[in-house]
């Protein structure tokens, strides 16, 4: 019954968060109170990579209904007049074409003014006006271009003429906005069916749409009407993308889909001579020659021919969301193409159709719950194998992110259907990112506990085995061995008088935090501090190889860290100070020691104290560090240990041998310390059978070798007392501490 009960608890747990999931990604890309824009242009990027993955489509250029009739940079050197060129070529065009049995005819060019007598160099350009004019009302499939002065994506006129800046718009009322609007990042992939008029309800069709009013024979002013999630034009419900445009369904890549035919070609007929036939005399004829001309070839029956500016100049090119394959770069399209592949798939009837935000929603929340349920499952099934955990569940992630884009790839070729990738994309990472940090919540409060108890005493790379192996942690008392480590400022009380109060701080906390690394570098247990002195043990809560061995190691590097300090205190005016560390390793209780709200992890034992004797003793001998004779036999195969005493401490009833670490064998082999160590050696052993006459030569002869030596010095003074002074007959050589 738990179990069913965890179960169910555990699936209450997946659906909130599926649910919070959900809203965060469609709050965001969705864009439910406000625009998002990031987001926005990498759902836009996507459906490029989409259109470009898939290509263009696989029908023939002869089986699309566009022809393209370019106005090229050949254009130009084929026609006696250069562009803009006389009005009449186009009069001649609108003819050619109908002759050979075209549909409907769109130009894309605005014709604003009236041609000027004498500006192409003949006295006849109003009669161009006026020939072209005729030519338009006469065929009765043409669309000129028209301009509407649009502002924003709301396809608003701000100000409209009745001709729309078209002085052919009286032939027939047949013309064309020719406006594209560009999303946030520069791309053009929609287009706006209509272009409103403020203030009244004048409607005027976009460019491709009232070409399509002529290809369907119904009136020029005829415009779509937006139904919702749809426009609706000649009876076909054609999907929105927002409420003034729809996505344009590219056939291809610039200047490979759609037949095109050079503007002079069309023109070229057996009244008209270009300016080869001028310079060869002989006539050629591309329209209307009976054995290749265009007019007799059959290939402009029933088709929709778009006219309009090819070359650089024009300032007609624009990015668009279809590139070659590994060719990102080369997708600029001229603005004549763009307006083709919107009449393309209008007649194709091969519109891009995006999920409903109802359906997005729905497959977000789906995956997002999908996401959750396996990754759970996994981290149940792996507890305790991180790296394998967290492998296999981003290798579920990326499976599902793979198996999202190639669905989205598959229903966008094969059904014109978008997926919403980067909702479904960003709702497994962001499920994936939840569920784990919901487990990562779920573990925290042990983790917490060992953080709180071992982050500022343990050396980081113990604290991550701690919180990796948390069973390596025995809560509670336990007695072990270990070994301890006392570290004292020698005059820190006087140091204090001496200095401000905030000049005491600063100093205390740059040798603490030296001293602080130094221990933690070496494996130790930060236990406390106390003023200046620092307590630290090593060996718990994880166990050493050789915890000893450490201590010392440590010891030494705080004495030499401590020197260097004084070189960069002397040189700042700053005070000196010794430095006094007691070591001893021994028996002693180890664990969680207070109240059940307020403890600490320490050690307490008689062992502890002997350490706490050892680093009060060097001020007497004039030492650095004396450590017990129980960690001298751990270290002294790495470390140069010679003996100080043995002394009788507070609170025993038998004596300690206690020694210094002076450092690893080879520092002292050889030097000078070497020679006055083996006088002080000899010394010492004449002062412990009482042969003082004897002691006193070795260590002045120790003293004379190494004159700062505290150990050597004490001796003497001892020495020369007991000759004056000679011990009782009992006297067994040990030193009790005047110290605690």
């Amino acid at each position: 019954m738990a179990d069913i009960s965890a179960k169910k608890a555990e699936m209450r747990s997946h659906l909130l968060l599926t649910l919070a999931v959900s809203a965060i990604v469609l709050v965001f890309i969705q864009n439910v109170f406000g625009v998002f824009t990031f987001f926005d242009r990498l759902s836009l990027s996507a459906l490029d990579r989409l259109s470009t993955a898939r290509g263009a489509f696989s029908a023939p250029k002869a089986s699309l209904d566009v022809v393209i009739v370019a106005i090229s940079d050949q254009t130009e050197k084929t026609l006696p007049s250069k562009f803009p060129f006389p009005r009449n070529y186009y009069a001649r065009a609108i003819r050619n074409l109908n002759a050979a049995g075209v549909r409907a005819i769109g130009i894309d060019l605005l014709f604003e003014q009236k041609e000027l007598p004498g500006r192409l160099h003949d006295s006849l350009g109003e009669q161009h006006d006026t020939e072209l004019f005729e030519a338009i009302r006469s065929a009765g499939n043409v669309v000129v271009a028209a301009k509407t002065d649009i502002r924003n994506d709301d396809a608003v006129v701000t100000h409209g003429r009745e001709n729309y800046h078209s002085i052919f718009y009286a032939a027939d009322s047949a013309v064309g906005n020719v406006y594209v609007p560009n999303d946030e990042d520069g791309i053009y992939r929609r287009y706006m069916p209509i272009a409103a008029m403020p203030g009244d309800t004048t409607l005027l069709p976009s460019f491709a749409f009232a070409v399509l009013n002529q290809y369907f024979h119904i009136p020029p002013s005829s415009v779509a009407s937006i139904d919702g999630a749809h426009f609706l034009y000649h009876g076909e419900r054609i999907p929105a993308f927002d409420e003034t445009s729809i996505l344009v369904n590219m056939y291809g890549v610039a200047g490979r889909t759609f037949r095109q035919i050079d503007f002079a070609d069309i023109i070229d007929d057996s009244a008209f001579q270009t300016t080869e036939e001028i310079e060869l005399h002989q006539s050629i004829n591309a329209y209307d020659d009976p054995g290749y001309g265009i007019l007799h070839d059959g290939s402009l029956a029933g088709k929709v021919v778009l006219i309009g500016p090819y070359f650089a100049e024009s300032k007609d090119l624009i990015p668009v969301s279809i590139a070659p394959r590994n060719e990102p770069d080369h997708n600029l399209m001229y603005g004549v193409e763009f307006h083709a592949n919107v009449i393309q798939m209008l007649l194709h009837k091969n519109y891009l159709r995006a999920a409903s935000n109802w359906a997005a929603g729905a497959m977000v929340c789906s995956i997002a719950f999908l996401v959750m349920v396996i990754v759970s499952m996994l981290r149940r099934r792996t507890a305790g194998h991180s790296w394998t955990t967290e492998s296999m569940a981003l290798l579920v992630c990326g499976v599902l992110i793979y198996a999202i884009v190639q669905s989205a790839a598959f229903l966008f070729s094969a059904h014109n259907i978008i997926l919403p990738i980067v909702p479904l994309v960003s709702s497994v990472m962001l499920a994936y990112v939840t569920v784990t940090l919901k487990y990562f919540l779920g573990e925290r409060k042990q983790k917490m506990m060992i953080q709180k108890m071992f982050a500022q005493y343990l050396n980081p790379l113990f604290m991550h085995e701690l919180i990796a192996h948390p069973e390596k942690l025995r809560l509670g008392g336990e007695r072990k061995e270990l070994t301890v480590m006392f570290a004292d400022m020698g005059g820190f009380t006087t140091l204090s008088e001496r200095l401000q109060p905030e000049e005491v701080v600063s100093l205390l906390n740059e040798y603490l935090t030296a001293m602080s690394d130094i221990i933690l570098a070496h494996n130790g247990t930060l236990d406390k501090y106390e003023g200046d002195a620092i307590m630290a043990f090593w060996g718990a809560p994880l166990t050493l190889e050789n915890g000893a061995l450490d201590a010392c190691r440590a010891a030494l590097a705080m004495r030499v860290k401590v020197e260097k300090m004084h070189v960069v205190w002397k040189a700042e005016g700053k005070p000196e100070f010794p430095i006094r560390i007691g070591i001893n390793t021994g028996d002693m209780i180890v664990g969680n020691m207070g109240s059940t709200t307020r403890f600490d992890y320490t050690v307490i034992g008689d062992s502890v104290n002997i350490a706490s004797r050892l680093e009060g003793a060097n001020k007497e001998y004039g030492t650095t560090v004396m450590i017990s004779e129980r960690t001298a036999s751990f270290v002294k195969r790495e470390l140069f240990c010679r003996e100080v005493d043995e002394v009788m401490v507070i609170g025993r009833s038998q004596p300690i041998r206690v020694l210094e670490p002076l450092g690893p064998h080879h520092s002292v082999e050889g030097s000078v310390l070497q020679r006055a160590l083996q006088q002080y050696v000899r010394g010492l052993a004449y002062y412990r059978i009482g042969k003082f006459d004897e002691a006193l030569s070795s260590f002045t002869t120790a003293l004379e070798c190494a004159p700062e030596d505290g150990p050597t010095r004490v001796y003497l003074a001892r020495t020369k007392h007991f000759l004056e002074n000679p011990p009782p007959p009992d006297w067994n050589g040990v030193h009790t501490l005047r110290s605690k």
